[in-house]
């Protein structure tokens, strides 16, 4: 697994490089061609690479929040992930299943791409609770979990003590 810190930086010098930390431009910038799925699917997202072309193939009929945090998190595939994505074939199943190391590596750096450490901060010493986090950064509530606990790890002092469900991206 790639050591946190290291998404943490890494998805830092992406917005510095970038200018930006909207995962739909990133992906353009790229070079990430973003291709709708076929209508009526289940499937909110996945990243493949065919014949040395890199895609995130996205369900179009996701409302924008949705939409962001899927480009966010397929992002996070296209930093880490282009290997596997070349040598596997489409594997909907399991693309956001949270229990492989894969798929949190790609939470963890859409968490750090979307949600601010120090404006989370700013908002829990007035006492945000992490649901109204999620609401006022327009995050699944488990995305804000998955940055909370990322926080905690580096060394931010929260009274949190919560796991992200294991299939929020499926349950949306």
């Amino acid at each position: 697994m790639i050591k946190t810190g290291r998404i943490y930086e890494d998805v830092k010098n992406l917005i510095e490089e970038e200018k930006t930390n909207d995962p739909e431009i990133i992906l353009e910038q790229r070079d990430v061609v973003l291709l709708p799925a076929l209508k009526n699917t289940k499937v909110l997202g996945m990243y493949k690479i065919i014949d040395g072309v890199r895609f995130v193939i996205y369900n179009p009929d996701m409302d924008y929040i949705t939409r962001r945090m899927v480009f966010a998190h397929e992002l996070g595939h296209d930093f880490y992930h282009q290997s596997l994505a070349e040598n596997q074939d489409f594997v909907e199943y399991t693309l956001f299943d949270i229990r492989t190391e894969m798929e949190t590596e790609a939470n963890i750096f859409a968490a750090h791409l979307l949600l601010d450490e120090d404006e989370i901060m700013n908002l829990i010493r007035e006492g945000a609770t992490y649901n109204q986090l999620a609401s006022i950064f327009n995050v699944n509530v488990n995305m804000m979990i998955f940055k909370l606990n990322e926080m905690q790890r580096m060394g931010y002092k929260l009274n949190f003590d919560q796991n992200p469900d294991s299939n929020f991206f499926r349950n949306m």
